[in-house]
């Protein structure tokens, strides 16, 4: 009795520690360089598995599993020992961190401004086309095969040309860290309405909250989350699953476990096919959220293999044929944009105190233990868009469409943070970028050819398919809930870890170019991504007459309108009626592309959950929480140890242990 007393004791005198101290700091520091160093040299250098692909990075989950084994042992023999609350302070620097390294946005930020001379040619006549409406002072210049040594590596003896870096990045640095403070203060804007007024489930951060608020007690070689039967069945399963599979590393006729085997299964020629592969990484992530959503986005994915089908034997462009196109993308949009209007409208309330309390004229809203004060958080938001803008401006962008574009990208990357908080699948993407909500009501006849230039560079901060930042800094806001009382140091601590994770990629991502040849990579990011966005863009250009899209193809308006009330019909019934089964998120991401391709394991998800609460219900979904916060645990360590082996015995030939979908 007197042990558990001194338990008890022990565990409330941890948890009364500050969250955000200089121990949790450097430790949330070495996590984002570990994480980043790990992410570049695997995708890179080994060629294997993705590790920043998803909203949930590989690279940081497997060095934040790591770090808590490792403390755990360290604890129990030192003392040294962290309270939960500080493993909030390391988790949130992790997430913000994972935001840039490779697919997160260094890896195309380098891969764009290299680009336009590199892989210019006397066929694509770029030269005549793209090259006079470059923003010289945002690319590093060619001359001096600055540039070719970067993509074909060093020549013997020559050193790297930083020189040539210092002006473009510097500028980039800035507008980068402008974007960030934008989405900071819309995160912080919105924290308190998503996760303490409407209280989304964040999904994506449940399993991890599981892990950090069981960090050890110092009297145990592992994490306490490791003491249950549950997670030892899970972690067997699926570290034991990845472990057999590397065998085949070694012995290539080895039998495997089929877990990477995907292919399309068509029903019907004329109809979109299902996509059958069974995403574990998924799955582990998706069972936490709600069964609505998850019956809702497979339930809608077969909506679009009836429609896409239907509307293609039809005559319309509907289906790609795996993906949508033509008039049911536009449906798709109009869902969308009604789902993020009704979101805002949602919220209008809360918006409105935020905005009177950043005036002073309404002190009974309370933001003392925000991220930042709202008065702080609107006034960052309007200088950062300000910012944004004059650096549109000065890429000559037109001024009346650049500042529609800065507004389409707080709607559009609000509604992929709200998308995330709801469903939080790892891996998802917006159905269309800002310029698509643009653009297309002014036609290549409405836009300038600087503008056209101008947005393909502009897209590396308007038009990410993962929204950038704000994703990640919406799940930092959920996760603060454990840091009560210190949530202002917290965004100190978040801005340390974006500006310590900016520099440290970007000199790593140039350094690694000049040493290895960054053609050598063969990655979308940088080899390929620019070169086909900016052929995309020069092809426009040849066709300046192109009307808008509702002159070209009035049926798309049609469908975009009916997408909207639908999405508006499923809004007031989802609201209306408690038992109405189906959630709008599944219409506003209907057939795009990592909601095709994710269908089939959300559909496994959703009837798993379904069983699970029908035959034992709530008590027993319960009790089968550690059983996947294992098997996410063993899937993180069974691909850390797929890395291992090829580092060893496998370099610039990797496995893709791990992937999309």
């Amino acid at each position: 009795m007197a042990t558990a007393v001194q338990n008890l004791q022990s565990d409330v005198y941890l948890e009364d520690q500050p969250a955000v101290t200089l121990r949790a700091v450097g430790l949330g520091l070495f996590l984002i360089a570990a994480l980043d160093l790990l992410a570049l040299y695997v995708c890179y250098i080994l060629h294997a598995s993705l590790m920043t692909y998803s909203h949930v990075p590989m690279a940081m989950l497997i060095v934040l599993v790591v770090m808590l084994m490792v403390l755990a042992l360290v604890s129990r023999y030192s003392g040294f020992m962290l309270s939960s609350r500080e493993w909030h302070t390391i988790l949130v620097m992790g997430l913000v961190g994972a935001m840039i390294p490779s697919f997160g946005n260094m890896g195309y930020l380098i891969g764009y401004i290299t680009a336009p001379y590199y892989f210019a040619t006397e066929e694509n006549a770029w030269d005549i086309h793209l090259h006079p409406h470059l923003p010289d002072w945002l690319i590093p210049s060619a001359e001096g095969n600055a540039i070719a040594w970067f993509y074909e590596g060093l020549p013997q003896g020559a050193t790297i040309p930083w020189d040539v870096w210092v002006l473009p990045m510097f500028w980039w640095t800035t507008v980068m860290a402008a974007a960030f403070v934008m989405m900071a203060c819309v995160a912080a804007i919105f924290r308190k309405q998503w996760v303490q007024n409407e209280r989304l489930v964040f999904p994506a951060m449940s399993p991890l909250l599981d892990l950090v608020s069981q960090p050890g007690d110092g009297k145990r070689s592992l994490p306490a989350f490791f003491y249950n039967r549950m997670f030892w069945i899970g972690f067997a399963i699926a570290f034991g699953m990845l472990a057999w599979n590397c065998i085949n590393y070694f012995l290539p006729g080895f039998p495997r476990f089929p877990i990477y085997r995907a292919r399309w299964y068509w029903i019907d020629r004329q109809m979109p096919p299902i996509r059958g592969y069974l995403g574990i990484f998924t799955i582990f992530f998706a069972y936490f959220a709600s069964l609505d959503v998850l019956f809702s986005i497979w339930f809608f994915d077969l909506i679009f293999i009836l429609e896409g089908g239907w509307l293609s034997n039809l005559g319309y462009r509907a289906i790609s044929p795996y993906y949508y196109r033509g008039v049911y993308a536009w449906q798709t949009r109009g869902a969308f944009v009604v789902l993020v209007v009704a979101m805002f409208w949602v919220s209008r309330r809360h918006l409105r105190d935020v905005v009177l309390k950043a005036l002073g004229k309404d002190d009974r809203v309370d933001d003392r233990d925000e991220l930042m004060s709202y008065r702080m958080a609107l006034g960052g938001f309007v200088a950062s868009l300000g910012y944004l803008y004059l650096w549109l401006v000065r890429m000559n962008f037109d001024p009346v469409q650049g500042f529609l574009l800065l507004v389409a990208v707080v709607f559009v990357y609000v509604g992929m943070a709200k998308i995330m908080a709801d469903t939080g699948l790892p891996f998802t993407n917006v159905p269309f970028g800002a310029w698509g909500l643009v653009a297309p009501f002014y036609g290549n006849r409405g836009l300038t050819f600087s503008t056209q230039v101008a947005y393909r560079f502009s897209s590396l901060v308007t038009g990410h398919f993962k929204g950038l930042y704000l994703p990640g800094l919406s799940h930092a806001g959920r996760v603060a809930e454990g840091v009560a009382g210190q949530r202002r140091k917290l965004m100190g601590a978040i801005a340390l870890a974006f500006v310590f994770s900016f520099l440290l990629c970007m000199f790593v991502t140039i350094g690694l170019g000049y040493s290895e040849g960054a053609y050598n990579f063969n990655r979308w990011e940088i080899t390929r991504a620019a070169e086909r966005h900016f052929q995309s863009t020069v092809n426009a250009i040849k066709k300046p007459d192109a009307p808008p899209f509702y002159e070209k193809n009035p049926e798309e308006m049609v469908f975009f309108v009916l997408g909207g009330l639908v999405s508006a019909g499923l809004i007031y019934f989802r609201h209306r009626f408690v038992w109405w089964p189906l959630h709008p998120v599944g219409m506003a991401i209907s057939g795009s592309y990592l909601a095709r391709r994710t269908s089939f394991s959300i559909f496994a998800t959703w009837l798993i959950k379904f069983v699970i609460l029908k035959v034992g219900g709530p008590a027993v979904y319960r009790k089968s929480r550690p059983l996947f916060v294992g098997l996410l645990v063993g899937y993180i360590l069974g691909v850390f140890l797929s890395v291992i082996l090829d580092s060893i015995w496998f370099p610039e030939r990797g496995h893709w242990v791990h992937k999309y979908g």
